[in-house]
């Protein structure tokens, strides 16, 4: 006998077996991380359809064509760095843009999720409510993780992005630009539990993010400047990554500069998460 069927029979009380196929009962046995694993999944299967995919991959050959073809003349630029190519030195940058811009689309998904009375149906179920975030973190992580990967193909390619560092250098600057697009996106996420507004959020983020990733060392040194964009780009915590990143695919990271950068992350999520969950509790 089904669940379905046990309910329905008047008088009669539901077993151990009845309780088991209950869908509110298998998330309550669940954990967190089971949680935020299914989650997830739910969460990466939009981005796993054909049209979906091919935008995804197409966007980072866009910046690509667009800087490292167009803007390859800022090579040349005072402060560049001569010991190695500009594709060399703006690959990297290109990596933290995509991340910080997938990260960005976080809060977006957990407003869509709002508006579509997806959080209502999971605020009806047993589980931790902070998976919901997490999940949302980490598919747009997933879908960043798809499109770094996408630029260093790409860039190898295209461009010929052979990095001092070698293949262990390009692996370490995706992952360090996964961490960075990650902690940033729970700026989106904390903003998108506290504003609960689409359109507001996407005016914010339009206006976080240009500044953020523009106004940095990622095209040309901060030297080239004029002096009050200089020391915006200076005290742009992108910058550091994008030093980061650089310092990789040369291989000459240091571990001060790793701890520095890995800490930095860290210490945002532990600042934005508590606020998320606090929020998207009574959302």
């Amino acid at each position: 006998m089904t669940v379905i069927e046990a309910e329905a029979e008047p008088g009669r009380q539901r077993t151990a077996s009845d309780r088991e196929g209950h869908p509110s009962e298998q998330w309550g046995s669940s954990g967190l991380f089971s949680q935020t694993a299914a989650l997830t999944g739910r969460s990466i299967r939009p981005y796993l359809q054909a049209g979906v995919l091919i935008v995804t991959f197409v966007e980072p050959l866009v910046m690509l064509l667009m800087f490292a073809g167009v803007l390859k003349v800022l090579g040349d630029a005072p402060g560049m760095p001569t010991d190695m190519a500009y594709i060399d030195n703006l690959a990297p940058a290109i990596m933290i843009i995509t991340a910080v811009a997938a990260g960005a689309q976080a809060g977006n998904g957990l407003i869509n999720d709002l508006r579509n009375d997806v959080i209502t149906r999971f605020h009806t179920l047993p589980i931790n409510r902070f998976s919901v975030l997490l999940a949302r973190s980490f598919a747009d992580g997933a879908r960043a993780l798809y499109q770094l990967i996408a630029v260093a193909v790409l860039a190898a390619l295209f461009f010929g992005f052979a990095p001092p560092g070698g293949f262990l250098g390009v692996v370490g600057t995706v992952l360090m630009s996964l961490l960075v697009g990650w902690s940033m996106s729970w700026i989106f996420i904390m903003m998108a539990a506290v504003l609960r507004n689409g359109d507001v959020l996407r005016m914010i983020t339009t206006l976080m993010t240009f500044p953020l990733l523009f106004a940095s060392n990622a095209f040309v040194p901060p030297e080239s400047m004029p002096t009050w964009l200089r020391v915006i780009a200076q005290a742009n915590p992108i910058s550091y990554a994008n030093d980061a990143t650089r310092s990789m695919v040369a291989g000459q990271i240091t571990l001060a500069e790793l701890l520095t950068t890995v800490a930095a992350c860290l210490a945002l999520v532990c600042v934005c998460a508590p606020i998320s969950k606090r929020s998207f509790r009574v959302m």
